[in-house]
């Protein structure tokens, strides 16, 4: 077969998957990568100098790279660079997991397509695929990860001697998707019961507050910028504050003190923290003219800020928040994020705006600095060292704000690891940052791809920092400047549906409490009876004589499992108190990297899952007489303290495996990481 008619060929295989990727190797050339015979008559393909396979045997050393590829196990294989394709045919017949191809060059890729046909192959392994730059290589991979698996990456020798740099780019990259997943999946998951007890306590003043939800598509396709804490900022709010009454304002609080002092009053200041972060708006000046957004599980303090105008932002991963807005007729859930930062983008979006505009989101080192001038947190620098590491300096006086640690605990110097050099905001440009907000790049990426989609547009402004993969990076004043310059009147728009919004007691709540109440008794009892399944199912296992009958026993409690879920799914609230549950059971139950469990394991996971879902239920009695309580002003302290510091809430049952508990002044990066 010619190589024109093996390119077709191959080229209708991928057009079935991926179009774009099709139309980029129809157009390319494989100009510059020549074929080379070798004295035995293979075939092998040279670029600049360098073999993209052996000249003597490229078939044999194809089962030599396989073999290297499969060393160490992998749910998800990524293989940098294509080399003449020869190593993944073997590589899939012993490893039938995830593969994922990228190959940087276009051209490169072509040559060796219209060499070696992966029709037949592509077509056997769906979960084979070819990315061509990093972003589609992000996609791929986020589609496909989920903590736990287990991720390898392989780099062809010959991609290593030609662009080397390429090759620990891509790592990096790899590294930050799988980071940015663990960081959103994990943590969320552990932080699910502290939150839910947290909001619990918050239910009064969640009640007496308006649902951010009113304000929905209240701006729609005005311009909305949200102001983050980034050292670039500075720059930034000479500009901001000309054009102020031309763009929704949304600050998060770590910013209102800068803001003030360049003259600028935002429209919506947003708060998501669960610590004490009171500060951020106190230390600002006189609040009483303010209109905050404030996550329903924030700390109860800021929620107490006297302010003209609080709305309760309820972010739809927010299971019993949602509940909550539910029972009294509320909706409009947001997009929520990683940071509060990102949260932010959530309400413009809610807002109906378009463009959003970022600014002061570095998300990188500049000059020393970690924040603004003027900011909440100025004084917190950042060192970095010959040997590569950042060290975060005046962590004392920033977590004396929050007034919830012995500084006798903590060091002044916090040493934060490997500096990480990414491609800046400005073209070519390479910055410093580290692990946590190379995290959060890869989080806004994800973020662009989501609002691309619905038609709304996410442009950089910062002007300084790290570049986000996927999104427009503009300079604010030329953005601007193209902009309706007709100004609106934002704040009134906003406190007009504020001050016609209703407010709650506890008796608007208690019809829909009492139907919740019916519905976790109907899941305990499924429960009890998968407990009782399970705890007999370990010797009717080892008594039987057949494996029909050791199935028939698993069969029983897959039937168990499956009446327990369908319940769930009909009170999805729930969630927050059964999943952190759910998850950490199973991690006590394996320990192992082993993928296949015994029969006596599947069914020991049986009644650790109802078991799970039977202390979830205790939990929940317990979250609704919390969140009953919070309406009796003589119990209206900081109710979530006792049950935040417990995940599992007041009937905590020790010796169980725990939750990380100490809440982060920025989700879900530790205090350190405080977002800008």
């Amino acid at each position: 077969m010619d190589s024109r008619s093996v390119f077709e060929k191959n080229l209708a295989a991928i057009r079935r998957r991926s179009e774009q990727l099709a139309r980029a190797l129809e157009a390319a050339s494989s100009e510059g990568v020549e074929e080379v015979v070798g004295p035995r008559g293979a075939v092998t393909l040279r670029q600049d100098g360098v073999l993209l396979g052996s000249t003597y045997d490229p078939i044999r050393e194809g089962v030599q790279l396989a073999e290297k590829m499969a060393e160490a196990p992998a749910d998800i294989m990524i293989a940098v660079g294509f080399g003449l394709g020869r190593q993944f045919e073997p590589y899939l017949e012993r490893n039938p997991g995830t593969l994922i191809v990228y190959e940087p060059s276009l051209p490169r890729l072509r040559a060796a397509l219209e060499r070696i046909s992966i029709a037949n192959l592509y077509a056997r392994n769906r979960d084979l695929y070819i990315a061509t730059d990093p972003n589609q290589l992000s996609n791929q991979l986020a589609a496909r990860y989920v903590p736990g698996l287990r991720i390898r990456v392989f780099p062809h020798p010959a991609l290593l001697r030609l662009d080397r740099e390429a090759v620990a780019a891509i790592v990096e990259r790899v590294r930050r998707v799988k980071d940015a997943s663990d960081t959103r999946s994990v943590t969320s998951i552990e932080q699910l019961a502290p939150w839910a007890w947290i909001t619990a306590g918050n239910g009064r003043r969640i009640a007496e507050r308006v649902a951010f939800g009113r304000l929905e598509n209240l701006f729609r396709g005005k311009p909305a910028v949200v102001v983050a804490a980034g050292p670039s900022l500075d720059k930034q709010l000479p500009i901001l504050r000309a054009h102020r009454d031309q763009l929704v304002v949304i600050a998060i609080g770590q910013t209102l003190k800068a803001l003030r002092a360049a003259g600028i009053e935002p429209d919506l200041v947003h708060i998501l923290e669960s610590r004490d972060v009171s500060h951020q708006l106190t230390d600002a000046g006189d609040t009483s003219g303010l209109c905050v957004a404030l996550s329903s599980d924030c700390h109860p303090a800021i929620l107490d800020v006297p302010a003209r105008a609080s709305f309760v932002v309820t972010a739809g991963a927010s299971p019993l928040g949602i509940w909550i807005a539910k029972a009294v007729g509320e909706g409009g859930f947001t997009m929520g994020g990683g940071t509060v930062a990102q949260g932010a983008v959530g309400l413009a979006l809610a807002l109906g705006a378009n463009p959003i505009l970022l600014i002061g989101q570095d998300l990188a080192f500049t000059d020393g600095r970690a924040y603004a001038r003027g900011s909440a947190y100025d004084f917190v620098e950042v060192d970095l060292d010959e040997a590569g590491q950042c060290t975060f300096k005046n962590m004392k006086r920033k977590v004396g704000l929050l007034g919830d640690r012995d500084l006798d605990t903590i060091e002044d110097e916090a040493r934060k690891g490997q500096v990480i050099w990414v491609d800046g905001w400005r073209e070519g440009e390479k910055v410093p940052t580290w692990r946590a907000y190379a995290a959060f790049i890869e989080q806004y990426r994800e973020i662009g791809i989501l609002l691309d989609r619905v038609g709304v547009q996410l442009v950089n402004c910062t002007e300084g920092g790290a570049r986000i993969p996927g999104l427009q990076h503009r300079p604010f004043a030329e953005v601007l400047a193209e902009l309706d310059t007709t100004p609106f009147a934002s704040r009134e728009a906003i406190l007009a549906v504020h001050d016609a919004a209703p407010r709650y007691a506890l008796a608007d709540f208690e019809p829909a409490i009492a139907r919740a109440r019916k519905a976790i008794a109907g899941v305990e009892k499924e429960a009890r009876r998968g407990i009782k399944e399970a705890r007999q199912s370990g010797t009717r296992l080892r008594t039987a004589r057949s494996d029909q009958q050791r199935v028939e026993v698993l069969r029983g409690l897959a039937r168990l499992e499956k009446r327990v879920k369908r319940e769930l799914e009909r009170i999805p609230w729930l969630d927050a108190l059964v999943q952190p549950e759910i998850y950490n059971a199973i991690a006590a139950a394996r320990r192992t990297e082993r993928i296949d469990a015994s029969l006596e394991e599947l069914a020991e996971e049986s009644g650790y899952l109802f078991e799970a879902a039977r202390r979830g239920i205790e939990r929940a009695r317990d979250w609704f007489e919390a969140f009953e309580a919070s309406f009796d002003e003589a119990a209206d302290t900081v109710a979530s303290e006792a049950p935040a510091a417990q995940p599992g809430g007041p009937r905590s049952d020790p010796g169980q495996p725990s939750l990380r508990t100490s809440s982060p002044s920025v989700r879900p990066m530790p205090a350190a990481a405080s977002d800008r």
